[in-house]
Formats: C-alpha cells, sequence, structure tokens
C-alpha cells in the first residue's frame, strides 16, 4: 500500500548525490530468491510520500511535504527522478495526500499544515506537474495533524480527507488529541465544514480498506499503548468504532508508528501490518475475518532492536506472496530489509538491504512501493533520515517481469438464484497477473438496482489475481436478467448475467374431501370432491383410496389446469349391517380423510323407533381410552359410536340389558364430542370430558 500521511521526523536538505550503484545484498539468512534492487540517490523529499502521475504522461511522480511546501519530483518513466520542485503552502507541514479534489481529472495535492489557524492547504494541480498557490483552510481542533489520508467516504463520487490528531502545544499546556476530522469534498475543490470524530489518543497513521467487505471504505488507525482503532463504514460518511485492538501484552510507551492493508495469507480478505517500533522493535500482523475483526496478532520481533519505524507491503521477490519492506530505525546494519512472506500470513527472516558506513549515523524512514519504471515489479522509495537525510529510490531487478496487468474473467455462483437470495461474484485476472501495491479498485454496477445491488467498488488486495464480493437480490413476481458491470480505467470492463426467479409456487396438497351424501343405502352411488390448497397451473393428479370393499373409488381424479377441485364417484355394494367406510385422497405426502356409512336396505326408515341417551362420555388422557355408556328405549337395539366432527366409526357398544350399553375403547385422541347411533335410527350426541 502506498502511504501518503504524515510522518514526523526532522527535516533537511541536502544536495544531490545522484549515485547508481547495485545494492549488496546483507542478509540475515539467504532464501531461495531475495530481492534485488539497483539504487539512485536524491536530495531528501519530505516528510511522507505520495505517490501518483502528476504531469499526466503515464511515468509515477513522487511528491513529499516539508517545511513550508511540498516538494515534486517528476518521474521519467525509468526509475529515475527529475529535479525536486518546491511548491509554498499554507505553513509548516505535517501530511500529504494526492487525489482529484476539483474534479477536472488532474490531481492535487492536500497538505495539513501545524498551525494554530490553519490546518490544511489545497494545491490545485495543473496536470503538466506544476501547482498552483494553496488554498487553505481553518484548523478548528487547535491540535497537529501528523496524519492524512483522501478517500470517498460517503460514495458522492467526490473525495473526502480524513486528518488525525495527537497532540496540540500550541498555547500551554500541551492538549492530547482524541479525534479525527473529517472534511467531505464538494467536488470542486472545498469542504463541507470538518466534523470531529472522538477515536482515541496517539494516532500516528491511517490505512483505507474494507474489512468486512461491503463495499464501503473503512479504516484502521495506529495509536500509542499498542493500540489499533478500527472505524466500519456505514457508506454515508459516518463509521462504527468497533472493540480496540491491543497488541501487546506491555503497553506502556509502545506506540504504533505506521499501519497498512495487505492480504498475508491469500484469502482476499484483507489484514492489516502495524509498527509498534517503539520499546520493543516489533511487527503486528493482523489477519482479517472478512466481517471487520481480526484474529489474535502475530507479533514479530525485530533482532537487534533494528526499530522498524515504517512499512510498505508489496511482492518484491515475485513469488505471488506479499512481503513487507520495512524502514529501520536503528541502520547501523541496514536501512532497511524486506520480510518475504509464506502466503500464509507469516513471513520468512529479514533480509537487510543498504548497510551503510560505520558512524554515518543515518537511518530508513518512510517508504513507497509503486512501479516506477513500468517493468510490472514494485520498486521503492526510501526516505533517509539522520546525520545526511536523503531520497533513496530502488529499482526492482529481481528476476522476470510479471505477466502484463490485464482482466481475466468476471463470474457469478450461482448464476440464477431466486429473489432475495445471494449470489457471489469472482473477478480474476488474467493468468500471471496480480495486482500492484495499492491494490486496484473497480466500480461495479447493476443494470437493475431495484432487483440486484452490488456494491459500489470492490478492492482487489495488492499481489492477489482475484476477489470476490456478494451480489443481493430482492423478491419478484417475473423473472429478472440483471447484468452486472465491473469496471477499472486501465483494464476495462466486463459483465455477468446474474438471473433472479420468483419462488416456485407452494406444492399444492389436499385442502378438503367431502362426499355427497355422506350416509346411504348400499348399492347407492356418493359423488366425491376433492379441493387443492391453490389453484392448479398444470393437470394434477390425486390419489384415491377407500378402507372396504363395500366402497369403490377410482385410483385416482385428475383436477384440470386453472381449477381447484374435482369430483368422482363412489359406487357402494349391498351391506346386511351398517358399514363405515373411510375414502381418502393423497397429493403432496398430505391425506384427507372422510367417512362414508353405508346403510344395509332393510334398515328402518329414517324415523327414529327408539330413543337414544348417552350418560357417559369420558376420554382417560393418560391411557388413551374413551368410555362411553348409552340407553335406549329398545333392548334389542345395536349403538354404534361415532366422532361426531367426522363420522369416524369408534366401535360398537355392548348390550347391558334393560336397554342398557357401554363400551371401553382405545383412541389416539380425544375425539371432543361424540354421536351415539342406534340401529333402530335414534341418535344423541354428547360432548367428552377429559380426565
Amino acid at each position: 500500500m502506498i502511504p501518503d500521511n504524515c510522518i514526523r521526523c526532522a527535516r533537511f536538505v541536502v544536495s544531490a548525490l545522484y549515485l547508481i550503484v547495485l545494492i549488496s545484498l546483507s542478509a540475515v539468512s539467504v532464501f531461495a530468491q531475495s530481492a534485488t534492487f539497483a539504487r539512485t540517490d536524491y536530495p531528501f523529499l519530505g516528510n511522507n510520500h505520495a505517490v501518483g502521475d502528476l504531469n499526466g504522461d503515464g511515468n509515477l511522480d513522487l511528491a513529499g511535504a516539508g517545511e513550508n511546501s511540498a516538494g515534486v519530483m517528476l518521474g521519467n518513466g525509468d526509475g529515475t527522478f527529475r529535479a525536486k520542485v518546491l511548491y509554498p503552502a499554507g505553513g509548516p507541514t505535517q501530511g500529504l495526500a494526492a487525489g482529484d479534489f476539483n474534479g477536472d481529472g488532474r490531481l492535487d495535492l492536500i497538505v495539513t499544515i501545524n498551525d494554530p489557524q490553519i490546518g490544511l492547504s489545497l494545491l490545485a494541480g495543473n496536470g503538466d506537474g506544476t501547482f498552483n498557490a494553496p488554498a487553505n483552510f481553518p484548523n478548528t481542533t487547535r491540535l497537529d495533524s501528523p496524519a492524512v489520508v483522501a478517500a470517498d467516504l460517503d460514495n458522492d463520487g467526490a473525495l473526502d480527507v480524513v486528518v488525525a490528531h495527537s497532540i496540540g502545544c500550541f498555547t500551554a499546556p500541551c492538549e492530547t488529541g482524541w479525534t479525527i476530522s473529517l472534511l467531505f469534498g464538494n467536488g470542486d475543490g472545498t469542504f463541507q465544514p470538518s466534523r470531529e470524530v472522538v477515536v482515541g489518543t496517539g494516532m500516528s497513521e491511517i490505512a483505507v480498506g474494507d474489512f468486512n467487505r461491503d463495499g464501503i471504505k473503512d479504516l484502521g488507525i495506529a495509536g500509542d499503548r499498542s493500540q489499533v482503532y478500527i472505524l466500519l463504514g456505514i457508506g454515508n460518511g459516518t463509521f462504527i468504532q468497533q472493540p480496540t485492538l491491543t497488541l501487546t501484552a506491555d503497553t506502556f510507551g509502545v506506540d504504533g508508528t505506521d499501519i497498512d492493508v495487505g492480504d498475508f495469507n491469500g484469502d482476499t480478505v484483507q489484514d492489516l501490518v502495524v509498527a509498534i517500533a517503539l520499546n520493543g522493535s516489533r511487527t503486528a500482523i493482523l489477519i482479517g475475518n472478512g466481517d471487520g475483526t481480526f484474529r489474535q496478532p502475530l507479533i514479530i520481533t525485530e533482532p537487534n532492536q533494528r526499530v522498524p519505524l515504517y512499512q510498505s507491503v508489496a511482492d518484491f521477490n515475485g513469488d505471488g506472496r506479499q512481503d513487507l519492506a520495512i524502514g529501520l530505525g536503528w541502520g547501523t546494519q541496514g536501512l532497511m530489509e524486506i520480510l518475504n512472506g509464506n502466503g500464509d500470513g507469516t513471513f520468512r527472516q529479514p533480509v537487510l538491504y543498504l548497510v551503510p558506513s560505520p558512524n554515518s549515523s543515518i537511518s530508513g524512514g518512510l517508504l513507497a512501493a509503486a512501479d516506477f519504471n513500468k517493468d510490472g515489479k514494485p520498486d521503492i522509495a526510501l526516505q533517509i533520515t539522520g546525520a545526511s537525510p536523503g531520497l533513496a529510490v530502488l529499482r526492482n531487478t529481481t528476476g522476470a517481469a510479471p505477466a502484463p496487468l490485464a482482466f481475466g474473467s468476471v463470474t457469478v455462483t450461482p448464476s440464477s438464484v431466486v429473489g432475495g437470495a445471494t449470489a457471489q461474484v469472482s473477478v480474476t485476472l488474467a493468468p500471471g497477473a496480480i495486482a500492484p501495491n495499492g491494490g486496484l479498485q473497480f466500480a461495479v454496477s447493476s443494470s437493475n438496482t431495484s432487483v440486484v445491488a452490488v456494491p459500489s467498488t470492490v478492492l482487489m488486495p495488492a499481489g492477489s489475481s482475484s476477489v470476490q464480493f456478494t451480489a443481493s437480490t430482492r423478491s419478484v413476481t417475473s423473472t429478472q436478467s440483471v447484468n452486472i458491470r465491473v469496471s477499472n480505467n486501465q483494464l476495462g470492463s466486463r459483465t455477468v448475467a446474474l438471473t433472479v426467479t420468483p419462488p416456485p409456487p407452494a406444492a399444492l396438497t389436499v385442502s378438503a374431501l367431502t362426499l355427497t351424501p355422506s350416509s346411504l343405502t348400499g348399492g347407492s352411488t356418493a359423488q366425491g370432491r376433492v379441493t387443492l390448497s391453490a389453484t392448479a397451473q398444470a393437470a394434477t393428479t390425486v390419489n384415491l383410496a377407500s378402507s372396504s370393499a363395500s366402497a369403490t373409488v377410482p385410483a385416482s381424479v385428475v383436477v384440470p389446469a386453472g381449477a381447484s377441485s374435482a369430483t368422482f364417484n363412489i359406487n357402494t355394494t349391498s351391506v346386511t349391517a351398517t358399514t363405515s367406510a373411510t375414502v381418502s385422497a393423497t397429493l403432496g405426502g398430505v391425506t384427507r380423510n372422510a367417512i362414508l356409512t353405508i346403510n344395509p336396505a332393510s334398515q328402518p326408515p329414517p324415523s327414529s323407533t327408539d330413543t337414544v341417551t348417552v350418560t357417559r362420555a369420558e376420554y382417560e388422557t393418560a391411557k388413551q381410552t374413551l368410555r362411553v355408556e348409552a340407553t335406549s328405549t329398545s333392548s334389542t337395539a345395536t349403538l354404534q359410536v361415532f366422532r361426531t366432527a367426522d363420522g369416524l366409526l369408534i366401535g360398537t357398544l355392548r348390550n347391558d340389558g334393560g336397554g342398557k350399553y357401554g363400551g371401553q375403547f382405545s383412541f389416539s385422541v380425544n375425539p371432543q364430542n361424540i354421536t351415539v347411533r342406534s340401529s333402530l335410527g335414534g341418535s344423541a350426541t354428547r360432548s367428552v370430558v377429559a380426565r
């Protein structure tokens, strides 16, 4: 990641060295492939380095903040740079970032000012590498501004600015800073009034990323006392601060000096690296979980207390894994080292570079990694501080150049979903190509946002060849094909179609079965009707069955398309005693039953010749037993018990003589209400009492 934040260090100017030499490798241990560089020395550029094409010639340039100016060194495209040109700012400069703040397609410079009245200076670019006089903005906090980044935080297409504060000593006593300032750009080189957000103390550097993969920019900030502050963006310019991360068990005087984004284990989820140089010489690796949280930090302790002050993330040795280039505050053994990544979040032992002459009293500082000679390999601009400050530009001479950066494909999995579900969109580069330092940002759009929602942007981490994001869909009433477009200004665009379908209709079932009549004389015909749970979209077959040979039904009945019911005939045979037949209809795993009562031809006419009274109807729940007692004015009648709700025959009562009848039946549930019918025509109904 190209750092463009403020670094507090001494400001010196020295004459140009312009010495080009090959760097000899001084390694703690030797590996299969370590990066090699060719070195060019320049005068001190500034407190920090911003990288960008400032004059529109296709070559990367450098800018730095120092004293009261912004220094600019235009690149020649071969890894060398022209002489530094200074452009005045509004006061003592601290931090610097590059971006197009006025929407004219030219890079501008935003510089933080260490002054009680002026907080920021905007140097508008002319597009030829020169810059206009500063437009100054007030210091609303009366604090210093050691860190600044530029990003579109509210997704309105205009660059915004984040400034971190550490301390204010313009008036005694000094005041500790707790806030960051958010200045939302209007897109014309002006900003809305600053919003101050309380975060924490000792803030030094800011990293911009997407830690929960929602397509919205988040912030990671290095603080004092071994702390890291994580702020997850909402998309409207506001943030939700997560629990503060504490990196080490000891915290007194253990301050973070730098923070960068990377993907160190190759899972396309963004990770963080934090320099905690003070009181222990350590580097912390925070592997991201993809939801805005991070695993326990991996602490890399620097041998010999070499003080790892600042780092830059890139694949320096061309093995497809992200490495760390680190500027060393105690530079006696080397001004810089590289920790080659293993691809699983761990790193090999450091390889030292730029061993200075004895007693030179210089050290390594800020690093900016970028491809300055356009050969596809990350080069390094290293700040040199101490007795002889300067700038060392290190051209990467390791191995062969990687494959040219080119678009591969965009795929969506699955390619068809039911509305309301999600799909994963994968963006890949051409075989052998990897995202450069700083990553690749793609713009994402949906051809129908009311059906498919996608993040507005997605970042492919540096060193990666793919990235994924989620497409969320909404319910639809008809099938929709929506195009998802992924584009990059340098690589072009790709489009993939996602089909969104309405939910499948609910499975049809039988909701009711009715018989007309429900009681008849054997030999007669009844009619059954099946009713479905919904209108049939196509001809639908319902399976039929009868529990008695005295009542026959067809094997099935077809409900025509567009209808919700159909009828069928039930043929009965003559019987010598009243018989109950259970007719069933089954569809979609659901069965409905109805009771058909078949009477003998000699059955008395419907008019009752006896009177029936139910004297007891009790259900013992624990034993699932139904007890029924009844009387009839006839001592020769046959009495049967039915469930009133559906006419289901429960059983026949025994004749106890003298017109008294009784019975005990096993029944799985309380029938709630029963009807006792006499063979002589009488009947009576009674509610069942549960015991």
